[in-house]
């Protein structure tokens, strides 16, 4: 896959050994102007919640998959949706067990915001644990349990 310089491809709470397990194919990048990740992510923690939404992201994975992490990327900061409107979002609106697998394998959270997918019985899971997952919603204003 070639890619910009500039664009987020993995991002991860568990720091670099995570990422570089996840990212199993190769990857090459051309030149270009790499966003201030800092300065967003300091955005972002100061209550400017649609920062993240500036980033450029690109990972891999199907038409489906790529499907629901555009529109997982249409759900506002402070406000959650369930597996089952985010598959109708995604316009396969019995697909919400494949959106949790989407959500389960993407691999920019937050800037793919897949913390705010929850199940419509609950918080649902979170594959950096749900004490990251309440923590991302309760900085966001979200209500949730």
């Amino acid at each position: 896959m070639v890619i910009d310089a500039g664009v987020v491809v993995a991002s991860s709470f568990r720091g670099i050994a995570d990422i570089r397990s996840r990212l199993s194919t190769e990857l090459f990048f051309k030149k270009a102007a790499l966003p201030t990740l800092e300065d967003l992510l300091d955005r972002y923690r100061g209550g400017e919640l649609a920062a993240l939404d500036e980033v450029e992201v690109a990972q891999f994975g199907g038409p489906f998959q790529q499907g629901v992490w555009v529109a997982m990327r249409t759900i506002e900061p402070g406000t959650t949706d369930t597996y089952g409107g985010l598959a109708m979002r995604a316009g396969r609106p019995r697909a919400y067990r494949a959106v949790g697998t989407a959500c389960s394998v993407n691999l920019v959270a937050p800037f793919v915001p897949c913390h705010r997918v929850v199940a419509a019985s609950g918080i649902g899971g979170y594959g950096y644990g749900l004490d990251v997952k309440r923590a991302l919603l309760k900085h966001e204003g979200a209500s949730f349990e």
